[in-house]
């Protein structure tokens, strides 16, 4: 929806990190809302289950910035792209755990 909004707006172009304009995020909400929010309480109770469920994470990260392009309030906005960089944090950390863990001799 980004996209097309750029495409349609060559003067007022909207940037990834930027907040959607209103009538294309209440849009966006509309449509993709429910299901966004269906996979968030799925990927939670997936990392609940394995708690070092990195790919779990991962996409728990990109549902999270989906969301904040969702929400009106700019602190709820920042407060969600908070967590998603926690989250790809935490993906590192787990990686390079493993990665150690299998570079050491047995």
């Amino acid at each position: 929806m980004r996209a097309a909004y750029n495409k349609d707006h060559i003067n007022k172009q909207v940037r990834d990190d930027d907040p959607l304009p209103p009538a294309i995020r209440a849009e966006y909400a509309t449509k993709y809302g429910a299901l966004v929010e269906e996979g968030i309480t799925d990927l939670q109770k997936s990392i609940q289950l394995k708690p070092d469920y990195d790919d779990a994470m991962a996409y728990l990260n990109l549902l999270y910035r989906r969301k904040a392009d969702m929400v009106e309030s700019a602190d709820e906005r920042a407060s969600l792209k908070r967590q998603a960089d926690d989250l790809v944090d935490k993906v590192k950390e787990i990686k390079q755990k493993r990665a150690e863990q299998t570079q050491q001799p047995s």
